[in-house]
């Protein structure tokens, strides 16, 4: 964990992400992916641009099957974007900082 995005779990899942007040974004990823290795330093560097907007947070979906199971994962990375409680967007695959920082933004002014 960084001091600009969480590590949630199955535990604490609907807690601290379907109950936040703020938009969440969400990384479903694993340690051992390269693809993960990738997006993670993307994933960090956008969460210090809006912290305070936007709360981030990272689930390893090797160690936490129900939330993957839940949100039906497919493959990984991938960021689910969370306001009040549902799903508002999905990405999946990597994607780079700029493109994330428009869906952000997007998401943000429609909400």
């Amino acid at each position: 964990m960084t001091d600009t995005y969480i590590d949630v779990s199955d535990q604490d899942f609907a807690e601290k992400i379907l109950q936040a007040e703020q938009m969440v974004l969400v990384n479903f990823s694993a340690e051992n992916s390269g693809a993960c290795q990738i997006q993670d330093p993307e994933f960090e560097a956008i969460s210090k641009e809006f912290q305070g907007r936007v709360m981030f947070a990272r689930i390893n979906t090797d160690k936490n099957d129900k939330a993957t199971s839940q949100w039906k994962i497919e493959g990984i990375p991938t960021i689910i974007f969370f306001k009040g409680g549902r799903e508002i967007n999905r990405i999946k695959g990597i994607i780079m900082r700029e493109r994330l920082r428009r869906q952000i933004e997007g998401a943000l002014l429609a909400n």
